[in-house]
């Protein structure tokens, strides 16, 4: 008997939906996944991912839902703005079928909870889309504290995630409201705040943050455009090629995304945050985010009673640096220093893409837990969310 056949609907023809997932599974997964349709209101990316993923007119939709409900499916992928992720899962699971939710999970602890209650009466899979944990640095980091034990019991903990492409990736587009969002620790934070609760290994009680809107956002009209603004060849945040080609995911495809421009009065999520978390098991930790910085690059601490870990993964650092991510350790008593070089797998999110999706393909044959679960997805939202709600108002946020 031959390897059963996943039939699988993709949620979403962007950039993640088809780049990413589409064409990773239509090349590498050919003779153990289906992809039965996508779905996708905006009919210019469904014309866009019915050509690039070879589907007829009968597997595209322009109604989630209709897809949902007509096609035999075993999996779908939602790669769909974020507010739209708690309907779309919730209708999955009681349809009894397998879903892989891009992150965040969902815009609200509530709504997380939602989502694992439908999920756990359904018994179905729930894998969310934290590629950092398939990722080889960030797992060497996880079993450096959690298996080793290099540097004993972790007493304090930081991150910080540089984002010098927050104009292009954010601000031009739906996620600077945070009504679609959430803000941009819920967005974007997301990932580094998993990575933090996986090493440490607890759960967060309580979270304070602060923040703000200081370089993007202004007075400019909400409906002005890059592509017709009359200072758009001095701009240095104008989008003048608003085809562009992502960093990650599978094929060499560009893909139109938004232009509108980044001092929109309409602008309401933070552009930069600081956050304090503690945690049940004792753990203090910090969190720092800035969508303008000039590199790209997250960087991780871990001091222990034995010593100290520092991690960093760079995408972009300077012109004339480049890095490689790699781990450094420093023993307590001796000062003796451990360079810890890691080497990445082919694939998005160095490697953590497709990391994701094998392990979300094995999950639906064997039955078993996914690393990335909707547990994970709910305790990141939790302190993303409950950051937000503390910048906005000033207090110290309790998450339980």
């Amino acid at each position: 008997m031959g390897e059963k056949i996943i039939n699988i609907g993709i949620v979403g023809a962007g950039n993640r939906g088809i780049r990413c997932y589409g064409l990773y599974l239509m090349k590498e997964k050919r003779n153990s996944v289906r992809i039965m349709g996508i779905s996708d209101p905006d009919r210019k990316r469904l014309e866009f991912g019915k050509k690039v993923l070879n589907l007829d007119d009968s597997s595209v939709f322009d109604d989630t839902e209709k897809m949902l409900s007509v096609l035999p499916l075993d999996a779908v992928i939602i790669t769909s703005p974020d507010y739209t992720h708690k309907k779309i899962a919730i209708s999955a699971f009681k349809k009894g079928i397998d879903v892989l939710c891009e992150k965040p999970l969902a815009l609200t602890v509530k709504d997380c909870d939602d989502i694992i209650r439908e999920q756990k009466k359904s018994g179905k899979i729930l894998c969310v889309g934290f590629v950092l944990r398939y990722n080889n640095f960030y797992k060497k980091m996880h079993e450096i504290v959690n298996v080793e034990k290099k540097i004993g019991r972790i007493i304090m903990a930081g991150a910080m995630d540089s984002v010098s492409t927050g104009s292009q990736y954010f601000f031009h587009g739906w996620w600077r409201l945070r009504k679609n969002s959430g803000g941009l620790l819920v967005q974007k934070a997301t990932h580094s705040i998993d990575i933090l609760n996986w090493v440490i290994n607890s759960r967060a009680t309580r979270v304070y943050g602060e923040g703000g809107l200081s370089v993007f956002g202004g007075n400019k009209s909400n409906t002005k455009r890059c592509s017709s603004c009359e200072i758009k060849n001095t701009c240095p945040e104008a989008l003048l090629e608003n085809n562009v080609q992502w960093d990650y995911g599978e094929g060499n495809i560009k893909m139109e995304i938004e232009d509108k421009c980044v001092f929109a009065k309409e602008i309401d999520v933070y552009d930069h945050e600081v956050l304090t978390i503690a945690y049940e098991n004792g753990v203090k930790a910090f969190f720092v985010e800035s969508q303008f910085t000039p590199d790209y690059k997250r960087e991780f601490w871990f001091i222990g009673d034995k010593g100290r870990m520092y991690g960093i993964d760079p995408y972009i650092v300077s012109n004339k640096d480049e890095r490689k991510p790699y781990i450094e350790i420093v023993y307590r008593h001796t000062r003796e220093k451990e360079i810890i070089p890691v080497k990445l797998r082919p694939g998005g999110h160095g490697g953590g893409d497709p990391g994701l999706i094998e392990d979300f393909l094995s999950c639906c044959l064997t039955r078993k837990n996914p690393l990335a679960d909707g547990v994970a997805g709910r305790e990141s939202i939790a302190i993303c969310a409950g950051g937000e709600k503390s910048i906005e108002t000033g207090k110290i946020i309790k998450l339980r």
